[in-house]
């Protein structure tokens, strides 16, 4: 593996953040790896592969119909086009200008930045954007009373499931679904970091899902849901979703990877990533003098628990996290928790013996063997914005 980053001069990083899309997101699984060998010099028209999705796809999502986007992201574009488009071509053409209806209701709490901003997402395809709740919370009464007021003007509603909303107190996605389907109002279902796809699609009209992240296939989103709805969605490509089109090496890939999924030994998987934990727990209670450490489960009710480290004294959460990300390798966490005071490890796509260099990333650190700068989190905003904008 270090042969590779010499070869081409990249800085080697281990991702213990989990399935963050800045450092690559996940290891690809084998069988949508082979999928690009076995379909790359193969020319297929894309509506019979997407035929192909949706019916291997939703057979295992238990969905009407089911097609594979360029992106999660995208996904979320392309099925609010989709719900007020229908199969209107002119409607297609013309977006992102919309007439009438084009209200998107979604919890204030949720309009959150995943990597990019959900309200930018919303308003690429022309809608508007309608809130519910209030500035910490949204309630059934809420949500009812704004369905209420506003219901000849709303397209469509979207529920953001991710770890990204947790601080916010928001009504359930099951009850979310239930009072939008009462007053009439198609749901999207974002859920693209999410792994219990099967259960998850029966509280969206249609649900989005990352054939990547825990899947492990090439960069795509997974749409499920209802067939009208997935239908229209795929003739955005003619408008809008030309430039969010899916190649067939990402259409193939994202077959393969959920029929890998549901064919894997989840239980000893996580058995694995528990002892990684464990292995980390122990071992860094050492410096108790320096970090506490909490085995979390998933906030979202994803089968994973995540060591969370707690810095206090001379330590703070952000100077710690660049200081492992300053490190050679780099060490990557799961950073999106600073501003409360800690940070997490994540152990699902760490290669063999990297869990090891993450605990001595630790020992360098509060060994002393190597400098530590304190900085606060309004610097290390500073600092990984810096990194982005300075990429070339």
């Amino acid at each position: 593996m270090n042969k590779f980053y010499k070869k081409y001069n990249l800085k080697p990083v281990i991702n213990v953040a989990g399935t963050m899309t800045s450092i690559g997101a996940s290891i690809i699984n084998k069988r949508s790896l082979n999928s690009v060998e076995e379909i790359h010099d193969k020319f297929i028209y894309i509506d019979e592969l997407q035929k192909l999705a949706s019916k291997k796809i939703s057979s295992k999502l238990k969905t009407e119909a089911a097609m594979v986007t360029a992106s999660s992201s995208s996904a979320l574009t392309e099925s609010i086009a989709a719900i007020y488009t229908k199969d209107d071509l002119k409607k297609i053409y013309s977006l992102p200008k919309m007439n009438g209806k084009k209200n998107v209701l979604i919890q204030q709490g949720h309009l959150v930045n995943y990597g990019g901003e959900v309200e930018q997402a919303i308003k690429l395809s022309g809608a508007n954007i309608l809130t519910t709740g209030k500035k910490n919370s949204c309630s059934i009464l809420d949500l009812t009373a704004t369905l209420k007021k506003n219901k000849k003007n709303i397209l469509c509603a979207i529920y953001v499931l991710s770890h990204h909303c947790d601080e916010y107190k928001s009504l359930d996605y099951k009850s979310f679904y239930k009072i939008c389907s009462k007053h009439k109002v198609p749901v999207i279902l974002d859920a693209a970091s999410e792994s219990n796809m099967k259960q998850l699609s029966k509280y969206g009209d249609v649900s989005i899902f990352s054939s990547h992240k825990f899947m492990g296939g090439l960069t795509a989103g997974i749409v499920a849901g209802n067939k009208e709805i997935i239908r229209n969605l795929h003739l955005q490509n003619l408008g809008i979703g030309r430039g969010f089109k899916a190649g067939k090496e990402s259409i193939f890939s994202a077959i393969m990877a959920i029929e890998d999924w549901y064919q894997r030994d989840h239980k000893k998987i996580n058995q694995n990533f528990d002892q990684t934990i464990y292995y980390w727990k122990s071992n860094l209670e050492k410096y108790s003098k320096y970090i506490d450490c909490k085995i979390i489960p998933d906030p979202t009710g994803n089968p994973i628990n995540r060591l969370r480290i707690i810095p206090h004294r001379t330590f703070n959460a952000p100077s710690l996290a660049l200081a492992l990300e300053d490190q050679n390798p780099s060490i990557i966490v799961r950073d999106d928790l600073l501003h409360l005071g800690y940070f997490e490890l994540d152990p699902c796509n760490l290669h063999i013996n990297q869990e090891k260099m993450v605990l001595k990333g630790f020992q360098k650190i509060f060994d002393k063997k190597i400098k530590f700068k304190k900085i606060n989190l309004k610097d290390y905003k500073k600092i990984k914005i810096s990194r982005t904008k300075n990429w070339l």
